[in-house]
């Protein structure tokens, strides 16, 4: 296993307990000069354990299927370790001091190797604060991945952070009240991927416990995964984002009582003692964050053009709901019910080949993109661009594939700058710069009614409330009330072809935020970049889709559409 020659440029960064490049499995990808502590005298070891569990998670997934494979290791990325928390013997940080502990954390290999992309990785919560409120730790990695920080003020940061975990000592019953288990801070952060947990793990085949059973079903949440069901919908980001597999949890026969850390229930990595113990298990929403974050740099890797927001996009435009999520969640046709499940496992699992594919395939429209929210004049400050789209749509073929069922899935990325002194999140319109909506095009619709149709949000004064009537669209899986808050957005079209065949342009415009309501012209006039991902799905006829939409790709973006 030796890293590829463009390896060194891309780095998997985890802010966690250092990392033992001791291990055979760590060294070739962890350089000496790529190991970093908030305080020196905390050296860069890995005295804990956590942070090298991480490591090889990141590297190599669960090793329980790695190792049983003979297929190459391609290593496209290299690692790096800062350790954010001290070791036995040391203070330990103040709660008030963790955003900037953080921020110094992310600064560290940032000013050390500063011509290297990187994607973050952070499996640290703070297990007594929850909710939906901003803290000074989550507004602190929302501005760090808008672009704050000691390097400059235009450096994007994708962060994957860890939902935090139930607590220990439950019991199966206990499982009855899941959703009153929050998201711990700082997951709920509008700006980073926060990552809970799923399992494929059962039947339990550990020696003397083949009688007990598992505390969750196959595909559905790890019973260690955080939610924010609880929270109010219309001020809350949907949280967790993605669910990657966290393991499972076994039912003790006796007490009813849950126990982790069973080895058919785990996952296998790399430990911090790779002479007594080179392997050792790992369980919950750390796991399931290190898996994303090893995703997300191989994504990176793949096309070093990709923006964090871009990467984001990708991972959570790939994800899909396994058979028993997407049970419960066609299962009802309220709108309503659907977010409060989205607030347990999110957009569903992500997949690093769709998420390659998408980058690449005709089928899809991926769209880097800067537009300016809103315009300072005479008379105030106003809404300003709105970003049309034509999409190459294999319009024929739709057609004359009638009433064969194709998926629309669109995903809207973007970073917000924080304003943490408001009363937010309970206040979106205060605490995000300037949010972004997508609308796609009605059947029979024209096209410039469609654009008349968003211009009409100039008129609009109502920075908080919902978006007028004109933009209800029944077609939408999730609803326009999904993408209330937060800075990443996912909706989907489950339609005939023939009723997709003319909707064959989106736009891209703006709702309220401080920015508009600052007395500072550069925030008023300042721009925002976006990632936008649009694909279709058809099944098995896709390649036939995809011949047409090969033709029709190359179309390009109206650019500086004025609302008007």
């Amino acid at each position: 296993m030796v890293p590829s020659e463009n390896a060194d440029g891309i780095a998997v960064c985890l802010l966690d307990t250092g990392v033992n490049r001791a291990h055979a499995l760590l060294a070739p990808v962890f350089s000496a000069d790529d190991l970093h502590s908030v305080n020196p005298a905390w050296g860069t070891d890995d005295d804990h354990g956590h942070g090298s569990e991480m490591s090889g998670l990141a590297f190599f997934g669960d090793l329980s299927a790695t190792l049983a494979s003979t297929d190459p290791l391609a290593i496209t990325f290299v690692g790096e370790a800062v350790k954010l928390l001290p070791p036995q013997g040391f203070p330990a940080t103040q709660p008030q001091s963790y955003g900037l502990v953080t921020q110094q954390a992310i600064s560290r290999p940032e000013i050390s190797r500063p011509d290297r992309d990187r994607i973050f990785c952070m499996a640290v919560t703070q297990a007594d604060v929850h909710g939906p409120r901003a803290t000074s730790w989550s507004a602190t990695l929302d501005t760090m991945a808008f672009g704050g920080g000691e390097i400059d003020d235009l450096r994007q940061r994708l962060i994957c952070v860890s939902a935090g975990n139930l607590p220990d000592g439950l019991q199966h019953g206990d499982l009855e009240d899941w959703d009153s288990y929050e998201i711990e801070d700082p997951a709920h952060a509008w700006n980073v991927l926060s990552v809970g947990g799923y399992t494929l793990k059962g039947p339990i085949t550990d020696q003397g416990y083949e009688h007990w059973v598992c505390a969750a079903a196959i595909g559905t949440l790890s019973p260690y995964s955080r939610v924010s069901a609880s929270w109010y919908r219309g001020v809350a980001p949907i949280k967790p984002e993605l669910v990657l597999e966290a393991g499972n949890k076994g039912i003790d026969s006796a007490d009813s009582s849950l126990v982790s850390g069973m080895d058919s229930l785990s996952l296998l990595t790399t430990s911090r003692d790779p002479l007594v113990h080179p392997l050792t298990l790992s369980w919950a929403t750390s796991a399931a964050t290190a898996q994303l974050s090893g995703m997300a740099t191989a994504l990176l890797a793949d096309d070093r053009s990709l923006w964090p927001e871009t990467v984001r996009a990708l991972l959570t435009h790939s994800a899909r709901w396994t058979p028993p999520m997407e049970t419960a969640l066609l299962a009802t046709g309220q709108k309503a019910e659907r977010l409060l499940m989205l607030r347990r496992f999110g957009y569903g699992v992500p997949s690093l080949d769709r998420a390659l594919r998408s980058a690449s395939n005709s089928l899809a429209l991926v769209a880097q993109q800067e537009i300016q929210p809103f315009h300072r004049t005479k008379g105030g400050t106003k809404l300003h661009q709105a970003h049309f789209f034509s999409l190459p749509w294999p319009r024929d073929t739709l057609l004359d594939l009638g009433e064969h069922e194709v998926r629309l899935r669109v995903s809207l990325s973007y970073f917000i700058e924080p304003n943490p002194s408001a009363d937010a999140p309970l206040s979106p319109a205060r605490y995000r710069s300037a949010g972004l909506r997508f609308d796609l095009r009605r059947r029979n619709e024209p096209q410039d009614r469609f654009e008349a149709r968003v211009n009409a949000l100039a008129s609009l004064e109502e920075d908080e409330g919902d978006l007028p009537g004109v933009f209800a669209d029944q077609g939408r899986l999730l609803g326009e009330r999904s993408i209330s808050a937060g800075s990443l957005h996912v909706d989907e079209w489950r339609c005939n072809a023939a009723d997709l065949a003319d909707r064959n342009a989106i736009a891209i415009f703006p709702v309220g935020g401080w920015w508009k309501m600052s007395k500072d012209r550069s925030r008023n006039n300042g721009s925002m970049r976006y990632a936008l991902v649009v694909t279709i799905d058809a099944g098995d006829v896709e390649q036939d889709l995809w011949v047409e939409a090969a033709v029709a790709a190359g179309i390009e973006i109206e650019q500086d559409v004025s609302i008007s």
